[in-house]
């Protein structure tokens, strides 16, 4: 069974009790070894990015294998304390609070964007490193790299890949439908400035809420515009339920769907046929064709199997990014992690595994990892550049249509 499913299973199970989840086993907190280094993992397991949260602990879990195999760091074996975020900031900053005071968590890893907005505070008061693999959200752009990193892009690069793609597909009309949450209305902030500019006329741009039980009235107009196409930044939730709606008010036109919706469930929760030609998603992605990311696909085949989804590898990465950063400094606190981090992502000797920065490390040298999800080295808001992927819905999946490799990307 996927980490992911195991701790979805067991938040439902045990919501209101504090869990820790280690490499093998799940054990109560008080049965830690004392060589073990605690980091608080917060995850959205439930709600509108439920799937997400499964496919970031699969990659988390991945790596904590693969460091406690060989060895843990100078600081002992890496231990996970779990808490499922729910989707809710308030929620995230009373589990992170706990996992820092009572758990002494030297960092806490996984929050999606407004969670991570929520916790940047917290993390720097505490020194505590606060890093994600899917938080994109542009505010981030300005509060994060110094205790703040994150293995994943701005999403002022997810909009620059959408505004791309709605340009070169030759659509006159261009409808906006934005979930009014921090990483959809980031995004499509900057979709929206790249479609204006390549001349692209935007008939709406409507914000919903969430967990609607209808969105017929956000709709009307939307329709009655007639787009070429609709931009769709929504949660798996919401999102399915504006699609099913749209097609039964006439819309007959494309979609472009954001990130949160790139999961093969889609397809059962929408129906393929109100998908198939018509539909594309696009989201951060590795280059598939680097050997650190065949070598991950393998190990994560092997483990899960299934193949690697969204953001599993960015994940995988920040695990062996954080284990790295306290072998390198041994100093076993969020300062010792935060002082090491962007030594060892950048300007060594290049390493893929943990196990082989360890082994250069221990040999005096400097290290450059070099992660399955791409580069890892840190701009100076502690975000790393990134590629995306647009894939079309094809026979029920999603089939790979363009890929815009991370120098397309790269803010100069």
């Amino acid at each position: 069974m996927q980490h992911g499913a195991v701790l979805r299973k067991l938040m439902h199970a045990c919501a209101a009790a504090s869990l820790v989840v280690t490499s093998t086993a799940v054990v109560g907190i008080g049965a830690a070894a004392a060589k073990d280094i605690t980091v608080g993992v917060l995850v959205p397991l439930t709600g509108e990015l439920g799937r997400f949260g499964e496919i970031v602990a699969s990659g988390f879990d991945l790596a904590l294998d693969e460091i406690n195999a060989a060895g843990g760091t100078k600081c002992g074996n890496l231990r996970f304390v779990v808490d499922d975020t729910r989707g809710q900031p308030d929620h995230a900053l009373r589990a992170a609070s706990k996992m820092i005071d009572t758990d002494k968590a030297v960092a806490i890893i996984g929050p999606s964007s407004s969670e991570m907005v929520a916790l940047v505070d917290l993390a720097k008061r505490k020194k505590v490193v606060l890093a994600s693999s899917i938080a994109g959200s542009i505010t981030l752009n300005k509060l994060g790299g110094d205790f703040v990193y994150r293995t994943v892009s701005s999403d002022l690069g997810d909009g620059i890949a959408a505004g791309l793609w709605l340009s070169e597909r030759g659509y006159k009309r261009v409808a906006f439908l934005v979930q009014n949450e921090e990483s959809t209305i980031s995004t499509a902030q900057a979709a929206r400035a790249r479609v204006e500019a390549a001349g692209i006329a935007i008939t709406d741009y409507v914000v919903f809420n969430s967990n609607q039980p209808s969105y017929q009235a956000e709709l009307v107009s939307v329709l009655a515009n007639q787009p070429d196409a609709i931009y769709l930044a929504g949660g798996q939730v919401s999102g399915v339920t504006v699609i099913k709606e749209a097609s039964v008010g006439g819309f007959e036109g494309q979609w472009l769907l954001s990130a949160d919706l790139a999961v093969p469930e889609t397809f059962g929760a929408v129906g393929a046929d109100l998908l198939n030609g018509r539909a594309f998603v696009e989201f951060a992605d590795a280059d598939n064709s680097f050997p650190e990311f065949k070598a991950f696909r393998e190990k994560y085949l092997a483990k899960t199997k299934n193949e690697p989804g969204p953001f599993a590898s960015n994940s995988y990465d920040l695990v062996n990014l954080v284990a790295l950063a306290l072998e390198a400094s041994g100093d076993c606190t969020g300062n010792g992690i935060n002082a090491a981090i962007r030594n060892v992502s950048e300007g060594g000797e290049p390493v893929t595994t943990f196990a082989e920065g360890k082994a250069a490390l221990a040999q005096g040298k400097d290290i450059d990892l070099v992660g399955a999800s791409g580069s890892l080295t840190f701009d100076k808001s502690g975000t790393v550049s990134g590629a995306y992927t647009i894939q079309g819905a094809k026979d029920g999946a999603w089939v790979t249509e363009k890929f815009y490799p991370a120098s397309t990307f790269e803010q100069k």
